[in-house]
């Protein structure tokens, strides 16, 4: 993917390093440094196309996986001994002590994603696609009013039997996604709510649409799509927390500000299904909305931002370059920026020396394959973890509790382990090409 000659000068003549790359001549064009030597561009090895869930597909998992949640929550509350001899119920659970409206209210919460994604599969096959945009929003705020006419529907009957305090924690969560989102309606129904096509404009400089890497030598540009990629992944990450929150409340949390006061139930084991609940929804959303192709691309860009370490003990004066934007700085190469001195540490330089934004971006995403293994790690650590509960769990609803967490669990650290091995040797390999290349 990444062009150019590679070859590296390693001259001995003592003078300081030259930039390889500037951004802009006079004529507003890219051009190669003063001596045109040291340029060596990022090669990039793609990662190879995996199988990924669809929306659609995704919705219907994570639909599955709350309701159930859900029911097993009730389960722990409302479990019943219909096995004795003297039990007035054929029933597991005393469904007689569950609040209906309450259920309707927490199953509109649940399924508005899942019925929203399915309508818009449908409407896309006849839809033309100029009019898509306005097809789509009109039926995110017709699905609105449904879902605001059916909580309030629900919410009426459970104010006449409850005190005005549990109607807050209803609406608690409202609160909070017009704090994280204002206004707007898509976060709402749509978890990864971003275009659906995207370019970076190189005559205005500027990234349009969703994240897509162009191997672009203008350092203005790189920066550019750098901070388009890094608001991209913390809008995700932002819709990720508040998502797997809100599932696990409605699932875990309401139903138990809601039962009965003279209800006796295990406050332990409920409120450890709803930890798991949370973690559970939390590494799915990520697995979801951070596929391989995504690290990806944001590990391309990292090759192209750079790094620069900042070196200690100014006093010796070594030959260097005043920092400047509009150039495209070589491994190696000493720059002084604000009254600082640094050094190049990546192939391809286009950070700000000192910017804590670009040193975190390329940290992370040099090579995403420690992140993932990180992930891996805490989702295998969570998935022993029941395993061991499960092992000396002693009571029915117990074993039935963990059992069905775990399938969602296991599908979950699959794939994480599945995206792991691949970037550890996609990226292991490209390393290993650099290095030749650089003559490292």
């Amino acid at each position: 993917m990444a062009g150019g000659r590679r070859n590296l000068s390693r001259s001995g003549s003592g003078r300081p390093p030259q930039p390889f790359f500037n951004s802009h001549d006079d004529a507003g064009k890219s051009k190669v440094g003063v001596n045109g030597e040291g340029f060596i561009a990022p090669k990039h090895i793609p990662v190879p196309s995996l199988p990924h869930d669809s929306s659609i597909v995704f919705e219907v998992i994570m639909f599955v996986y709350t309701v159930t949640a859900t029911f097993l929550q009730f389960l722990h509350l409302y479990r019943s001994v219909w096995w004795l001899s003297q039990s007035y119920t054929r029933y597991s659970i005393n469904f007689y002590l569950i609040d209906p409206y309450l259920v309707g209210f927490i199953g509109t919460i649940l399924a508005r994603r899942f019925v929203y994604t399915g309508l818009c599969r449908i409407l896309i096959v006849w839809c033309p696609p100029s009019a898509w945009p306005i097809v789509q929003q009109l039926l995110r705020l017709l699905l609105l009013g449904i879902v605001l006419t059916c909580l309030i529907w629900c919410a009426y009957p459970i104010m006449q039997n409850h005190p005005i305090v549990n109607i807050f924690y209803l609406c608690y969560p409202i609160s909070v996604y017009f704090i994280l989102f204002g206004l707007s309606v898509s976060p709402f129904f749509d978890v990864m709510s971003q275009p659906a096509s995207a370019i970076v404009d190189e005559t205005k400089g500027k990234m349009i649409g969703k994240p897509v890497h162009s191997c672009s030598m203008s350092p203005q540009t790189i920066r550019e799509e750098v901070d388009f990629l890094k608001a991209d992944f913390n809008n995700r990450m932002k819709q990720i927390l508040f998502s797997s929150v809100l599932n696990a409340y409605y699932a875990g949390f309401v139903p138990c500000c809601f039962a009965q006061s003279f209800l006796y139930y295990d406050v332990y084991w409920a409120t450890q299904h709803l930890t798991f609940v949370w973690l559970g929804c939390f590494t799915m959303y990520l697995v979801h909305c951070y596929p391989i192709k995504y690290y990806d691309t944001l590990h391309q860009a990292a090759l192209h931002l750079g790094k620069w370490a900042k070196i200690e003990g100014r006093s010796c004066h070594l030959p260097s370059h005043v920092w400047a934007d509009s150039t495209l700085w070589h491994q190696g190469a000493l720059v002084k920026h604000c009254k600082e001195l640094y050094k190049a540490e990546g192939i391809s330089n286009a950070a700000e020396p000192g910017n804590p934004t670009h040193n975190r971006f390329y940290a992370i995403f040099n090579n995403p394959s420690v992140l993932l293994c990180s992930l891996g790690g805490f989702q295998l650590s969570l998935v022993v973890l029941q395993i061991v509960i499960l092992v000396r769990a002693s009571e029915w609803y117990q074993v039935i509790s963990l059992a069905l967490l775990l399938f969602a669990n296991y599908y979950t650290l699959f794939k994480l382990a599945r995206d792991y091995l691949v970037c550890f040797r996609v990226y292991k390999v490209e390393e290993l090409l650099q290095d030749k290349e650089s003559g490292g």
